[in-house]
């Protein structure tokens, strides 16, 4: 599919991953709407991608409420006049204390995964309704290909996205929509954070830690290839991005 002139959503486009993504596809020429609850990181992302002659808008959004995921795309097609691409990338990690906190895992899977599924059973609706091509990409974790100890609930959640859009392969025949998945290594985003500023710099420094562009770079490959569809894309620092063989 080629980006110029198509209207994209992006969720949790306020940092990380997730802006990187937004300035990619508008300098690529598409309107992209910033659904996000963090209102100051999303407008400073609309104001960054109108400064590299993008076009770009905020909508409040909480993905795990339906109401505000399905407002975010009604405004995209009344304001933008169509929808083509949905980058589901809100999500959040952490310790996963979970015999001890229950609160916190469920909140992971809320928002790691239900919302994903929420959100991309939205925008099929949509995208069928408009009758034209389209495309999803799924933001999973290389966590998402093996087990974790550190974090089971987490792996668990993105192992839930990479087979969730695996299974969605039958739509690029049945409805010209393509839902693939993106399974990074470790970002130097906000979410990395958790390791410590030293241990964070000390990855930078080693070159081995990924930036946000590079995740952005995949996701554009995967918009623009039509020949993908049910893919998982991982992205390492040593193999780039390579497609996982299932």
């Amino acid at each position: 599919m080629e980006i110029e002139d198509k209207v994209a959503l992006v969720s949790g486009g306020a940092s990380g991953i997730r802006r990187a993504a937004v300035l990619a596809l508008a300098e690529r020429g598409a309107k992209v709407v910033v659904a996000d609850v963090d209102e100051d990181g999303g407008r400073q992302t609309v104001e960054m991608a109108g400064a590299k002659g993008g076009s770009a808008a905020f909508r409040r959004c909480d993905v795990t409420k339906t109401e505000d995921l399905g407002s975010a795309f009604d405004w995209a097609v009344e304001h933008l006049g169509s929808f083509d691409i949905a980058i589901n990338n809100a999500g959040i990690s952490g310790e996963d204390l979970f015999a001890d906190e229950p609160g916190h895992w469920r909140r992971i899977i809320d928002i790691d995964l239900t919302a994903v599924i929420d959100a991309t059973r939205l925008a099929v609706r949509k995208m069928r309704v408009a009758g034209n091509a389209g495309v999803i990409i799924n933001t999973a974790s290389l966590i998402g290909l093996w087990p974790m100890a550190s974090a089971p609930v987490y792996a668990a959640a993105k192992a839930g996205v990479v087979n969730f859009s695996r299974s969605l392969a039958y739509l690029a025949e049945e409805s010209n929509i393509r839902v693939n998945a993106i399974c990074p290594e470790i970002v130097d985003t906000p979410m990395a954070l958790g390791l410590g500023e030293e241990s964070l710099e000390e990855l930078r420094t080693a070159g081995e830690i990924l930036r946000p562009e590079d995740i952005a770079s995949g996701v554009v490959e995967l918009i623009e290839d039509d020949s993908r569809f049910g893919a998982v894309m991982k992205v390492t620092i040593l193999g780039g991005r390579e497609y996982a063989r299932m």
